[in-house]
């Protein structure tokens, strides 16, 4: 009979230490803990005995939650808020920044052209430029922008777990 006693024991025990969230990282670890809170660019997770760590977004593959958050908010919703709108202004920027250098490179194509029709030799040089921004306009992707998205991605997933996102 004691022994039955043990054996529950230990399957409880070891269901509790095992409940809480699970932050699972871009390389494949995970770590056991609480979602504590966030900013635009990481992501503060309590760990065991009171250990607060921060990850950045950028490393973050997706975070699970045991119970469920919308019964127990893991954050605050307006700092999850005010994340998620740094975040995304980041991205809009991030992508803003292409289309201002393909809209530039026309603009020195334009320019270019009408130097030319003016008769200036000037004209040609600016053609050239203005179509060599161009094409890094669209062919050359803004290497910040797969990190914002990414950061945009993991926040949105928490937003709709929290069932702030509809």
């Amino acid at each position: 009979m004691n022994r039955s006693w043990v054996v529950w024991a230990f399957v409880l025990l070891m269901g509790v230490s095992t409940f809480g969230d699970t932050l699972h990282l871009e390389s494949g670890q995970t770590v056991e803990g609480e979602l504590c809170g966030v900013t635009a660019s990481s992501i503060q997770w309590c760990a065991g005995e009171g250990l607060a760590l921060s990850f950045a977004l950028d490393d973050v593959a997706r975070v699970e939650f045991a119970g469920d958050p919308m019964a127990s908010p893991r954050v605050a919703e307006g700092d999850w808020r005010k994340a998620m709108g740094q975040a995304q202004r980041a991205l809009t920027s991030c992508r803003t920044a292409r289309f201002g250098l393909i809209l530039g490179g026309l603009a020195f194509v334009g320019g270019g052209y009408w130097l030319g029709v003016q008769g200036h030799d000037a004209g040609r040089f600016l053609i050239a430029l203005g179509t060599v921004a161009t094409g890094l306009g669209v062919i050359a992707a803004n290497p910040r922008c797969p990190t914002q998205e990414e950061r945009v991605k993991v926040l949105v997933r928490i937003g709709l777990d929290h069932g702030w996102l509809y």
